[in-house]
């Protein structure tokens, strides 16, 4: 009668999830549809397999907590007893550090925020729209910290000793914990796609629009250096407004390095995603002589012509033009994609994009890795302190940190291969692992084998 009563308990939740997955996939789906008409040039038919990814991304996170639950609900007593104790952890630590970083970056900016219309209301929907971003900051570090914090309390208890001597291997009692972290790295490979980088340039927008000592003048530029023209918006649209048209626009477009073939100046522009094409209001266009002048005090000829209206087919799509193009950290993962493809970008600009696009699907495994390192650092199987492996623990994943700002930047200086540099630190952590683990095996700590000596 219980074990019906439990599983029925199972089925309600699961039943429950399932509910609430698919209320917010309703509510989430057809505003990223809406998003994306907006971002992206042409019809839905034609949008590339990388940006029709993004609404299904989204359906799929909705749904992995019921998944999640169902796995729990047909596991054995030990491993639901294991992911508890490893689930409370990664909850509190993934808490406490998005606290944590909420209350420093709301201290640091509290005197912008106040210039909300609302800044109670206004904050709370500012950091709502910010947790990708922020979770996509901690989940490996929070990952690493709850592993250690589970398994550290099941190996002092003598929990895991016990375990293993019911005829499990290490790696089969720290399952669910494994697979907790592979269904972390999925949000975490989520989040990354788009939401992340779009939450850190709304990040950068938003207080560039609010803080009381920026320019109020937002005018931008945009340089498409492959096709050597200049884009100068004298009043561009907020990423938040996206019907409204580009005004105060010239455009300059050079024949070659330092010769300009021709400056078109107008109102307003406004871009139609169905014909990707560019109509210019009041627009006044000067074509110039490509022929050297005969004294550098000449005065340049050019031919000018006025419309009433007057359209151009650019590259060129507002998304990419009111966009800060210069941060890669702040572009999705699809939008990446269309600008290499797109080929308006200089060679090492272009380098920086596929280093960016390579260490997103890297980083998506460092929360394994993480796990991975936690489990042998946490575990002892001896009287002693686990003190040194959790201090070894966390130099490595500090290291890691560093490793994913050193070698994407020598890839994007040009010193080694752009897959290199992303995937190197996750190639040696994975050494790293397989050692550690060795070790743990043979009943011995990590500082032993460094010094050599024999297991106590």
């Amino acid at each position: 009668m219980t074990t019906k009563m439990h599983q029925l308990r199972y089925w309600l939740i699961i039943v429950l999830l399932v509910l609430v997955g698919g209320a917010v996939a309703y509510y989430l789906m057809p505003r990223e549809w809406s998003q994306m008409q907006w971002e992206i040039p042409g019809t839905p038919a034609e949008y590339p397999l990388s940006q029709m990814l993004r609404p299904w991304l989204i359906l799929v996170g909705c749904f992995l907590p019921a998944l999640g639950m169902f796995m729990y609900s047909r596991a054995c007593i030990m491993d639901k007893y294991v992911a508890k104790t490893w689930f409370s952890a990664f909850m509190m630590c993934t808490s406490i550090l998005a606290l944590i970083y909420i209350i420093g970056d709301f201290a640091d900016n509290v005197g912008d925020l106040m210039n909300l219309e609302s800044p109670f209301i206004g904050s709370i929907q500012f950091y709502l729209v910010l947790m990708p971003m922020i979770l996509n900051l901690i989940l490996p570090y929070t990952l690493l910290l709850g592993s250690l914090w589970a398994l550290t309390k099941l190996s002092s208890s003598s929990e895991i000793t016990g375990m293993l001597q019911s005829g499990r291997s290490l790696l089969r009692v720290t399952a669910p914990i494994l697979v907790g972290a592979v269904i972390a790295s999925i949000y975490f490979g989520i989040f990354g796609f788009h939401w992340a980088p779009n939450a850190t340039m709304y990040r950068k927008m938003m207080f560039d629009s609010l803080s009381q000592n920026s320019n109020k003048n937002r005018s931008t530029v945009f340089n498409n250096t492959a096709q050597q023209r200049i884009w100068l918006i004298g009043d561009p649209p907020a990423i938040d407004e996206p019907s409204r048209p580009f005004k105060k626009l010239r455009i300059e477009q050079f024949s070659s390095p330092g010769k300009l073939e021709y400056d078109l100046f107008c109102e307003s522009a406004t871009w139609d995603a169905a014909s990707r094409t560019w109509t210019f209001v009041n627009a006044q266009k000067r074509t110039f002589s490509q022929a050297e002048p005969r004294a550098l005090e000449d005065v340049p000829q050019f031919e000018e012509n006025v419309y009433a209206e007057l359209k151009q087919n650019f590259p060129e799509t507002p998304w990419q033009l009111i966009s800060p193009s210069v941060r890669v950290d702040t572009q999705g993962t699809p939008a990446l994609l269309e600008v290499m493809r797109a080929g308006t970008t200089n060679p090492s600009q272009l380098r920086a994009l596929e280093t960016e696009w390579h260490v997103r699907l890297a980083r998506a495994f460092s929360c394994i890795i993480l796990v991975f390192i936690a489990i042998p650092s946490a575990i002892t199987f001896q009287r002693r302190s686990t003190v040194s492996g959790i201090g070894i623990a966390l130099f490595l994943a500090a290291a890691m940190l560093f490793l994913y700002e050193f070698f994407p930047t020598m890839s994007t200086a040009g010193y080694i291969p752009t897959w290199l540099g992303a995937w190197m630190p996750n190639i040696l952590y994975i050494i790293i692992t397989i050692r550690l683990f060795q070790t743990k095996l043979a009943h011995r700590t990590l500082m032993e084998v460094l010094r050599g000596g024999k297991k106590a």
